[in-house]
């Protein structure tokens, strides 16, 4: 068990963790695992403690940041949960694409429920 706590460190409160670096193996990982339960956690930057799980298992999710897919045409991007918005930026801005909503940071990742 590792103290993790939110971004506005409201709480700190221990939790399993476990790293994820290929959606291959995800299902049997999550197997394995005592309980199954969990949540994805990606940089930890949301506001409030909604990317906690006090006592339970968070499934860090940066480890996942591959880019899959992109089609030029419509602007698609497919990627794992763990890729940073700020490098999405990066690449694509020069390639006439950008993200339509950002929030106040761009050190997040893409999300948590797509591995």
């Amino acid at each position: 068990m590792k103290p993790i706590s939110s971004w506005g460190r409201l709480s700190q409160h221990n939790h399993q963790i476990i790293p994820l670096h290929d959606r291959n193996s995800i299902p049997n990982i999550i197997h394995h695992i005592k309980n199954h339960l969990g949540i994805a956690h990606g940089m930890g930057r949301s506001y409030g403690d909604v990317a906690l799980n006090p006592e339970g298992t968070l499934w860090l999710t940066t480890g996942l940041n591959h880019l899959i897919s992109f089609d030029e045409s419509s602007g698609r991007l497919r990627c794992e949960s763990g890729v940073l918005l700020r490098d999405i930026q990066k690449l694509f801005i020069p390639r006439g694409w950008i993200l339509p909503v950002t929030p106040g940071t761009q050190m997040i990742t893409v999300g948590g429920g797509d591995c």
